[in-house]
């Protein structure tokens, strides 16, 4: 059910916190208008006839179909002073500069080949046909051939 309220900045904090306000009557009609549990309306709808004030306070329920609902109780909310956090922005910063700085090396070792294979085209091939895969990539790596070759010796393998 909806129900529309004039509530202050921080009466709309705290209902979204989960804490309890108090109402009047004078506060229906105008303002902000949220999603409460049908129960809820129906005591604030009674304590309203009799023109006494109630205490409510949102459920984690009602509070996820608010914040779903996006407008409303939760219309507005967040920072509003503008400012951001220094390490909010340190932090996109530093992801920023690590993604960056794994991209130039990559590059790098890319050039790198490539001006091996121009320089000594012969040789490039001849190891490009010899090799075992990528050596510094963890794909295969000399500890692993060793440990095999000496099982297999071992073993009688060979």
């Amino acid at each position: 059910m909806n129900i529309t309220l004039d509530l202050s900045r921080g009466q709309l904090s705290k209902l979204r916190n989960g804490h309890g306000i108090r109402i009047s009557p004078t506060m229906l009609g105008s303002g902000v208008e949220m999603i409460i549990d049908p129960m809820t309306y129906h005591n604030i709808e009674k304590h309203m006839k009799k023109g006494k004030g109630i205490v409510i306070k949102l459920g984690s329920n009602e509070i996820e179909m608010n914040k779903m609902e996006g407008n409303g109780l939760f219309a507005g909310s967040g920072n509003q002073s503008g400012k951001i956090s220094r390490v909010e922005k340190a932090g996109k910063w530093r992801d920023f500069s690590v993604d960056t700085a794994k991209q130039g090396i990559d590059v790098a070792k890319y050039g790198y080949e490539k001006y091996q294979e121009a320089e000594n085209p012969i040789g490039s091939k001849v190891k490009k046909m010899f090799s075992f895969g990528d050596l510094e990539g963890g794909k295969i790596s000399m500890a692993d051939i060793k440990q095999s070759y000496n099982k297999n010796v071992k073993n009688g393998g060979y």
